[in-house]
C-alpha cells in the first residue's frame, strides 16, 4: 500500500453551476468540496473507501464545524487542504482550510467521524499506532468541539422537503452536504440575498433514506439560529444546525 500524503491539497475552479443568484458559493456545495476532499486523502489507505468496503465497513460522519472568514464567490480558485488531526476515543478528527490563490484563509472547518460496521451499526475502535495513517495531533485549524449542537426549543417548522433519488450517496442514505442544503433552503429569498452564513455547526443524528418526508424546524435570535431537521412519520431527529449569519454588503 503506497504511503499516504500527511496533507492533502487540491485546487477547485468556483464554477457557474457551484454559485447562487449573487454569485456567492453555496455553502452545501463548499461542504461537498471538502468532503471530498477527504475521500481523496483516505483513498488508497487502510480507511479508503474501497478498503472499508471489503471489510463491511463505511466512515459516518458525526461533526460539522466551518468558519467563513472571506466568503470565495464566483471564478475564485481555491486552494483546499486537509489533513487527519488525531483519534479522540471512538471518534477521527480531521481538518481542512480553503485558501485563496494569495495565501489568505477563506474557510476553515473541522470535523469527527466514526466508523461503523455496515452490518450491525456498530462503532468500530481505531489503532493510530497501526494503521499508517499520518495523524498530526499538532496541526489544528480549529478546535473540534464533539458535543452535540444545542437541542431546538419551541422551534416552529419553517420547511419541508422529500427524499429523492438523487439526494442518496452510494452507502444508500442522504449525504452530508443535503442536510445543509435543506436548511439554507428553508430560508426565504429575501433572507438570503441579505445573509449569508458565516458559521456553521452540525451534528448527524439519524440517517434519512428515500422517499423520507423530512421538517425543518427553527428557532432565530439576533443573527444566530438553532435548527432542527425530523422525519414526518415518526418524529425522529435527524441533524441539528447552528447558523451564525453575516449580511453582505
Amino acid at each position: 500500500m503506497p504511503e499516504t500524503p500527511r496533507d492533502w491539497k487540491e485546487k477547485r475552479l468556483v464554477e457557474s453551476f457551484d454559485v447562487d443568484l449573487c454569485g456567492r458559493l453555496r455553502p452545501h456545495i463548499l461542504f461537498s468540496y471538502l468532503l471530498n476532499s477527504a475521500w481523496n486523502h483516505a483513498n488508497g489507505s487502510s480507511y479508503g473507501y474501497a478498503e472499508l468496503t471489503a471489510r463491511n465497513l463505511m466512515w459516518v460522519l458525526i461533526k460539522f464545524q466551518m468558519v467563513v472568514r472571506a466568503q470565495p464567490k464566483w471564478h475564485d480558485r481555491l486552494s483546499i487542504e486537509t489533513w487527519g488531526k488525531r483519534i479522540e476515543r471512538l471518534y477521527a478528527l480531521r481538518d481542512f482550510r480553503v485558501s485563496a490563490p494569495s495565501g489568505e484563509t477563506l474557510v476553515s472547518a473541522t470535523s469527527s467521524w466514526l466508523i461503523l460496521e455496515k452490518s450491525s451499526g456498530r462503532p468500530q475502535r481505531f489503532d493510530a499506532k497501526a494503521d499508517g495513517f499520518p495523524w498530526q495531533p499538532q496541526k489544528e485549524e480549529i478546535e473540534t468541539n464533539l458535543e452535540k449542537v444545542a437541542e431546538l426549543q419551541e422551534g416552529k417548522q419553517i420547511a419541508g422537503f422529500r427524499v429523492h433519488f438523487s439526494d442518496i450517496d452510494v452507502n444508500r442514505h442522504v449525504g452530508s452536504a443535503k442536510y445543509l442544503q435543506w436548511f439554507i433552503d428553508s430560508h426565504s429569498l429575501e433572507h438570503l440575498e441579505k445573509a449569508t452564513p458565516q458559521e456553521i455547526s452540525l451534528s448527524f443524528l439519524t440517517e434519512a433514506i428515500i422517499d423520507d418526508e423530512v421538517l425543518v424546524f427553527s428557532n432565530q435570535g439576533n443573527d444566530l439560529e438553532l435548527c432542527s431537521l425530523t422525519r414526518a412519520n415518526d418524529k425522529k431527529e435527524l441533524c441539528r444546525a447552528q447558523i451564525r449569519w453575516g449580511h453582505t454588503d
